[in-house]
């Protein structure tokens, strides 16, 4: 555990450097927050449950239709078996942001492809002796939703939408196929 927090706090460290240098390029930067809905299908076959949780973002922008976008989320959830098994599932991944040209829309769609990692904890956490205790994994998230603009600097992001792949070990493929939804808040750090 020791190891992962050490691992977020080199991202968020390296991640506020970032955005101060680019913020100093006159690049917009926005922070984003969100409650997060996972449908996860980690144990094999679809012996399916559903995480809930946040996550928070840091976006910056290249150009007006183009952001480099981070994104870190943890969901959890206890009780999943009759053994009260449960699992916390923390993602962080970073990638590209695109959204149409639409100057002045309120309501504007984007799209976004994300590279990273996926780590478990709890009892149900697959392992490569089992389950229980944690483990990491490749992570690949595309998606997409929508951004309504409430002023200058604050949206709301009614829904997002998300393929979650993770690689995690279990006894039938090393794969994971959930959904992710989500929904939130962007706020403008910089213009």
């Amino acid at each position: 555990m020791a190891g992962h927090i050490w691992k977020l706090g080199a991202v968020a460290v390296m991640a506020m450097s970032a955005a101060v240098a680019v913020a100093q390029n006159a690049h917009a930067v926005s922070l984003g927050v969100d409650y997060t809905y996972v449908r996860s299908n980690v144990l094999p076959g679809c012996s399916c449950f559903s995480l809930n949780g946040g996550g928070v973002q840091m976006q910056v922008a290249l150009t007006p239709h183009v952001a480099v976008i981070g994104d870190m989320t943890l969901a959890h959830k206890g009780g999943i078996t009759a053994d009260h098994y449960s699992l916390t599932q923390l993602t962080y991944t970073g990638g590209l942001r695109v959204r149409p040209s639409s100057p002045g829309a309120l309501l504007r769609p984007f799209g976004e492809v994300l590279l990273g990692g996926a780590s478990t904890f709890g009892t149900l956490s697959p392992s490569r002796s089992g389950v229980g205790g944690g483990s990491n994994a490749f992570a690949f998230e595309p998606g997409g939703g929508l951004e309504l603009r409430l002023n200058s600097r604050v949206s709301l992001v009614p829904v997002e939408a998300d393929y979650l792949l993770t690689t995690f070990s279990n006894t039938e493929n090393n794969r994971q196929n959930d959904l992710r939804f989500s929904a939130g808040f962007v706020i403008r750090l910089s213009r």
